[in-house]
């Protein structure tokens, strides 16, 4: 379940561009495009931080790098360091790189989010969206302001650890993990969900809680089906999970409607979520396949993995598909894996082998039904283990949300197959364990 909305601009600012020039328009040479193609700039917009990482060994020492080393610390979890380089950057590429600094800016702005400084996220989301709106390359931004500002005073969230955390986890009646928690003297299931960028409850669960809602209101979205919601935001002063214990945890409270699944008698409604926040400040969460999660010093590290990123608040993992190493997110709140534009575009030769089919989408707000090929097998590397995926949703346009972005966002088919599966915070790494079958069989 994705709790973030994304729009791809219009072409007003490039049919005002056509009509400001007198010079005729000239195509761009095979060289030229190899070249753009080629350049960092690019690696960041297509997610290609290994790449990026090793451009970077070779670069002088300057705002050029210290731009692209930011925006890379970003994604790789290096918060603090961050910060620092894109503030130092900043006011180098303000009047000269447009774009860069609209990226910058909202690179340093989910720097703050994630260290909880909301005020200074804020005031950075305003200076993105005054002077740099017009380069995003997506609609959420304003979204994230909205809750950014709702939040501005508000204590940072910490964490203290009293014991392990391990909890017993089973799957509601729409497929979802989940957790059992006591809130405020309240028993209920908490989804537990890698994709969505926030903790979530519904309303009349806020009102059982006793949680009062911040002045004021914003409004998110879902990444899948790229329905607004309105939403408010609470605090919970103490949630304790096991052994850790955290305090002044960000909700957000979305309309019950809008965490319902399904229609009529077989609709399920969702009551609480736990979101990226809580999973970052755990350092690191195994699920595993009998039914138990496990965090922090309790949590399996198994020695290899995939390399891990982070596109904002989504776990972003790397797989090799037919020797091509790609990024995808990852999200425990989805059922399935959907594939995107991106890899439609890359595999369409072998679209010969693909079946049409038309794709219901659920997620926060409602379903969106859309037109999707079916790829009958998906073999995935992850780290040192391959999972293969059967009948696999690819989207052959884009969406307008997130999932545009990298080439799709793997679901729990991904893990069905293994015993556990690791997501990493502190090493940045995504792992799965022992394949069921070689389990099984010992």
């Amino acid at each position: 379940m994705h709790l973030r909305s994304f729009r791809v601009l219009g072409t007003t600012y490039v049919l005002l561009c056509l009509f400001c020039t007198q010079a005729p328009l000239r195509a761009a040479s095979p060289q030229e495009k190899a070249a753009a193609a080629d350049s960092p700039d690019a690696e960041v917009k297509e997610f290609r931080l290994p790449a990026l990482e090793a451009r970077l060994q070779t670069m002088q020492s300057g705002p050029e790098r210290d731009y692209f080393a930011g925006v890379l610390a970003n994604r790789s979890g290096h918060i603090d360091d961050s910060i620092l380089l894109l503030n130092r950057v900043l006011p180098n590429i303000r009047e000269s790189q447009a774009k860069r600094a609209a990226i910058a800016l909202e690179a340093l702005a989910d720097d703050y989010n994630k260290s909880f400084r909301y005020g200074d996220a804020a005031r950075t989301y305003d200076d993105l969206l005054a002077h740099f709106a017009g380069q995003l390359a997506s609609g959420g931004t304003k979204d994230d302001s909205g809750v950014a500002h709702l939040l501005e005073g508000v204590p940072a969230q910490t964490i203290t650890w009293q014991g392990p955390v391990r909890l017993k986890t089973e799957r509601n009646p729409v497929g979802l993990l989940v957790t059992e928690l006591t809130v405020n003297g309240v028993q209920e299931r908490w989804v537990l969900d890698t994709g969505a960028n926030q903790s979530v409850v519904s309303r009349s669960f806020a009102r059982q809680l006793g949680l009062k809602p911040l002045p004021g209101s914003a409004q998110t979205g879902s990444e899948i089906t790229g329905i607004e919601n309105p939403l408010h935001v609470a605090v919970l002063p103490t949630l304790q999970m096991g052994g850790a214990t955290l305090k002044n945890v960000e909700v957000l409270i979305l309309e019950d409607a809008n965490l319902k699944i399904g229609r009529g008698k077989h609709a399920y409604q969702i009551n609480a979520v736990l979101g990226y926040p809580v999973f970052q400040a755990l350092g690191a969460i195994t699920f595993l396949h009998n039914g138990e999660f496990e965090a922090g010093d309790a949590a399996q590290r198994p020695a290899t993995g995939a390399r891990m990123y982070m596109r904002l608040l989504t776990p972003v993992i790397e797989c090799g598909v037919e020797g091509n190493e790609l990024p995808f997110t990852f999200d425990t709140g989805a059922s399935g894996t959907d594939l995107s534009v991106r890899y439609y575009e890359q595999f369409r030769g072998e679209a010969g082998s693909w079946k049409k089919r038309e794709s219901q989408s659920s997620g926060a707000g409602g379903t969106v039904k859309r037109k999707v090929y079916l790829q009958p097998k998906l073999v995935l590397t992850v780290g040192d283990k391959t999972a293969t995926l059967k009948n696999v949703s690819i989207f052959p346009a884009r969406m307008d949300s997130g999932i545009d972005e990298l080439y799709g966002n793997l679901g729990q088919d991904l893990v069905a197959g293994f015993e556990s599966f690791t997501l990493d915070f502190s090493k940045m790494t995504f792992s799965l364990g022992t394949p069921l079958a070689a389990r099984d069989r010992q």
